[in-house]
């Protein structure tokens, strides 16, 4: 689930997390995770969130699959994202940055020209410019802008970095069951809090 290999693949903790924002024009950033983790998702506009699909048995995948069978229209959408770590210049922040496979696929033409010159993506800042606002209009364009070691105050924000594969663990069939039949999403979630906290007890 992690990685710059961008074939084909498929996908939390309630953990808060600072999600990267680029507003038009231009911001500065510091790529510090080593690998992207990618997912596969599915919007659920009532709850302004996203479902990690866990693939084999995901009811809305089902939903999906019957629906094609039957050429009736989606009603449930699916998205490739992927994730990585960086420090926002502009922010002095640690956040997380998520963005489509395109996005991606230019970080990683960046990464290799880097590595062709025994450097990594750590090493330099990076310009994100964002022309666009809308999500059809919305084109970015990435370039390296300085190269300088890392400072300490960057390493001690990399301190509070999570681990993105807990982080954006699959959602089980059941849970999503739930959400599909309109029980709220912190409820759900709070329940597999509660089982996880159950079986770490059973395990001391």
């Amino acid at each position: 689930m992690a990685g710059w290999d961008f074939g084909s693949k498929s996908d939390g903790t309630t953990q808060k997390v600072e999600f990267a924002k680029f507003s038009p024009g231009i911001t500065n950033i510091r790529v510090i995770g080593g690998e992207p983790v990618d997912r596969w998702t599915h919007w659920q506009p009532a709850h302004s969130r996203s479902i990690n699909c866990p693939g084999r048995g995901c009811p809305i995948c089902e939903i999906r699959a019957h629906q094609k069978a039957n050429k009736e229209p989606y009603t449930q959408g699916v998205a490739r994202r992927f994730a990585i770590w960086i420090i926002n210049r502009d922010t002095g922040k640690l956040e997380l940055m998520e963005q489509g496979k395109n996005f991606f696929e230019e970080l990683r033409d960046i990464m290799l020209e880097l590595k062709g010159q025994g450097k990594s993506l750590s090493d330099v800042d990076l310009k994100v410019k964002r022309r666009g606002s809308a999500k059809d209009d919305t084109v970015y364009r990435i370039d390296i802008s300085s190269e300088y070691p890392l400072t300490e105050s960057d390493t001690l924000l990399m301190e509070n970095a999570i681990d993105l594969t807990q982080y954006f663990k699959p959602h089980t069939p059941e849970q999503i069951l739930e959400i599909l039949n309109g029980k709220p999403w912190d409820e759900v979630m709070k329940k597999e809090e509660e089982n996880s906290t159950e079986e770490e007890i059973e395990l001391k």
